[in-house]
């Protein structure tokens, strides 16, 4: 009688160990330290600063090497690189250097990727028929040296009115 007593004992605690250690496995995740919304707006107007500063090398290095992207003056997606950054060459030359934002909207993703999704009213102080209306939603993703380069971009002429 004592060894089934022993044993149903034993039973009892490992179940109730496996128990117990199968709750520990299914605790939530602590959450990882992110961007702030804060943060992220910062590096969105900054993006902007840059874009409206017409410098085609800094507008480049906004964008991660392997950036997907839909230009608003180009019907399909860049080949490549080289060929994305001739796209950049183009916009920095239409001279669109003034930006006033109608729209954004920030979205934290997870700590590394938030997106930024905006209209905004794009003036030329030089050659005022490339004034327009752009929409833009920009995926930014932090690399492994603390940056936030943009990985994915779809800018499209704003639609005229009905």
């Amino acid at each position: 009688m004592k060894s089934v007593t022993s044993i149903s004992a034993i039973v009892l605690l490992a179940a109730t160990t496996a128990a117990c250690k199968q709750a520990e496995s299914v605790k939530p995740a602590t959450p990882q330290a992110g961007i702030s919304d804060a943060d992220a707006a910062k590096i969105a107007d900054a993006t902007v600063d840059v874009w409206k500063s017409m410098d085609a090398a800094k507008i480049k290095a906004l964008y991660a090497p392997s950036v997907e992207a839909y230009d608003f003056a180009a019907p399909t997606l860049a080949k490549d690189r080289a060929e994305f950054d001739k796209r950049q060459d183009v916009f920095a030359a239409a001279k669109l250097d003034g930006a006033t934002q109608v729209e954004r909207k920030i979205q934290i993703l997870s700590p590394d990727v938030f997106v930024m999704s905006g209209t905004w009213n794009m003036t030329s102080s030089s050659t005022p028929a490339n004034n327009g209306g752009v929409r833009c939603t920009d995926v930014f993703q932090k690399d492994e040296s603390g940056n936030w380069p943009i990985v994915n971009e779809h800018c499209s002429v704003v639609p005229k009115s009905a």
